[in-house]
Parts: C-alpha cells; structure tokens; sequence
C-alpha cells in the first residue's frame, strides 16, 4: 500500500504535538505486520509528555500510542508462521519489543531488559490510521466477541494483573488498592477474582468510587475519609491491611498506605511519580518489617488481560468512559472531567 495518512506526531515535550494527513504510509519490512488502527488509548505517560513533566528523553519526532488494536492488513510468510495471524484478523503487540540474550530476559524479565524499543516512544505508535508491529514483537490475537474498546484497553489491565500478581493476594486478605485510573480500576476487577476477604478503594473522586463499587470493590472512601481508618480498624482487629497497591502516582499516596497497612504488610509501587517522596525509612524496618515491592508494565499478562475480559471475568468496556477521533487528540489529551463526570480511559478511535 502506497500514500499517506493520517497521525499525531509528538515534534519534542511540552504540547509539541501536532495532526499530520500526509504522513508517509508504513511500509511493512520482513517479520513485520501491518495493521489498521482501530483503538488506541491516552496514558497518563501521553499526558507527561504533553506537558512536559515526564522523566524520559526521547528522540522526536514520532507518533505516540503505546495502548491498541487493530485488523491486520499485511504480513509476509515469516510474520504468519511467527504470530499465526492472517489478514482480516484483530490483534495486539506488546509495546515494548526486546532483543538480545541478556542477564534480565535469560531469566524471563524481559520487560527489565535495556535491549528494547518501545512503540509509541521510539517506535510510532497507534495514534495513527495505520502501525507496524515489528518483527519479533509480541503479538497477542484479539479474541471473537471483544469489542475494540476493550481491547484497547488491554495494556492497562495487563499493567494491573501483574501488580496483582505481585502482591501476592491470599484468601484472608484485606486489600487497600489507592488510585482509580485504568491501572487501579484493573487492580480492582483483578484483586477481587482473588477473593480476598475485602477489596478497598481510596481515591478522591466520588464517581470513580462509585465506579469500583459495582466492578469488585467491597468499600471505597476518600484518601481523607476517618470511615477509612474505622473500617480498616474493625475489618482487622486494629493491625491494618494485608495488602496495599499503590497505582495512583501521588506521594502522598503512597505514605498513607505505610500508614495503614500492618506489620509484615505487602506494599506494591505501581505509580509513576512526578516528586520524591519524604520516609522515615525505620517504617519499613524497625517498626513494621515490610514488603515493599515494585510494579513495571506486564511481563506474560497480556494473555490473561484479554481472557479474563473474553470470558466476562472482567468488563474492559467500563473502564473505556471517553472516545474521541483522531482530530480531536488534543481535547482527548487535556480533557478535565466535570464534578461528578467518571473519566477512566480516554480512547482515539482513528476510524471516526
């Protein structure tokens, strides 16, 4: 296929963005696929790089949009054996694509390799009518019956079942999850399939809680809410939660949960976090010998993201509240929800 097309192309950090409807059209090399975009999701990494508060350096110019699905177009023999795809099919690549035989992928964390580019970063993206999934991507097949919003929504989910798997969730567990954004609304869904005793939400908007409550939530307050120690404090015997994931990205977030969490707590970091945070380390230590652990993108859950919402597991849809078209970028990236309007996942759909 021969032309251009339409895209977003970000030209530096700081609102450098701008709409292109001559982009040259992607010219699929050996191994690679080449798909039509048919969703693709806003980050809140997108919106660092909008304004400028991310803690990459990044070459530009290049298109953004590591969260999609598309329909595949075209792929050559080599790309078919690969993935077992085949023109006309719906499928997603995993944004970070890795190379080489390092200390970290030999022992199956290939999403902490340095060997890697990263689709939507420095490769393009699917903030555009057409990507390539390069060759030696991993690329997962949509499954019939999921509807593209869901789909697309994929990325994030899969983001939230690692961190669930992480924490290490057991049955008796009263599990604080701080954040409801894509990552944490995921954290939700994903932590109450655990079953554990409870699952609780903190998060200040009063729609996003309302939210959870009806996507596997048990309780959900504001970070400010005394109910919140009383319900812990009841739910515990007065030692605090078993389990604290943090996805919301804020500080304070974060020093809340070693708060309230018990002794011999599990604390996982999902955040991305725009300043240091001030701990008087004895917490993790000297008084209550916690398990603190990180959370980074989704090694071997995109499989999982996208059976658990094929079999009704978990509803994708919901959590995908905004879909503007592709013209509309800017809008979609700066968009401020009204009080009591619930703003979950903000998806471009290239087709509209």
């Amino acid at each position: 296929m021969k032309g251009t097309m339409k895209a977003v192309r970000c030209e530096g950090f700081g609102g450098r963005h701008r709409l292109v409807s001559d982009q040259p059209f992607p010219q699929p090399g050996p191994g690679e696929v080449l798909v039509r975009v048919d969703a693709s999701g806003i980050c809140a990494a997108d919106r660092a790089m909008w304004d400028a508060t991310g803690p990459w350096a990044l070459n530009f110019p290049f298109t953004p949009g590591h969260e999609f699905t598309g329909t595949v177009v075209e792929l050559d023999a080599q790309a078919a054996q690969a993935t077992g795809l085949k023109p006309g099919d719906r499928a997603i690549a995993e944004l970070n694509v890795t190379t080489g035989d390092d200390f970290y992928r030999q022992r199956g964390a290939y999403h902490l390799t340095d060997h890697m580019q990263v689709l939507g970063a420095t490769l393009d993206g699917g903030w555009a009518e057409y990507m390539i999934y390069p060759a030696g991507a991993v690329i997962h097949k949509v499954p019939d019956g999921l509807s593209n919003k869901a789909a697309c929504y994929t990325e994030p989910l899969a983001n939230a079942i690692h961190g669930v798997q992480r924490a290490d969730i057991q049955f008796d567990d009263v599990v604080v999850i701080s954040g409801a954004g894509p990552i944490g609304m995921g954290m939700v869904q994903a932590a109450a399939l655990k079953t554990p005793r409870k699952v609780i939400l903190i998060n200040p908007g009063a729609a996003k809680r309302a939210a959870a409550l009806t996507l596997g939530a048990d309780l959900a307050f504001a970070p400010d809410d005394p109910q919140l120690a009383e319900a812990l404090g009841d739910l515990t015997q007065g030692r605090g939660a078993d389990v604290f994931l943090e996805a919301s990205g804020q500080t304070s977030a974060f020093e809340q949960g070693l708060q309230i969490v018990r002794k011999g707590a599990r604390l996982v970091v999902f955040g991305v976090y725009k300043s240091p945070a001030s701990i008087d380390l004895n917490i993790f230590g000297e008084f209550k010998e916690l398990d603190i652990r990180g959370g980074h993108l989704a090694p071997f859950t995109y499989e999982t993201a996208l059976d658990l919402m094929a079999r009704g597991k978990i509803d994708g849809d919901a959590s995908v509240t905004h879909v503007y078209p592709l013209e509309d970028f800017e809008a979609a990236l700066t968009h401020k929800p009204e009080p009591g309007e619930l703003q979950i996942k903000v998806m471009l759909d290239p087709t509209l």
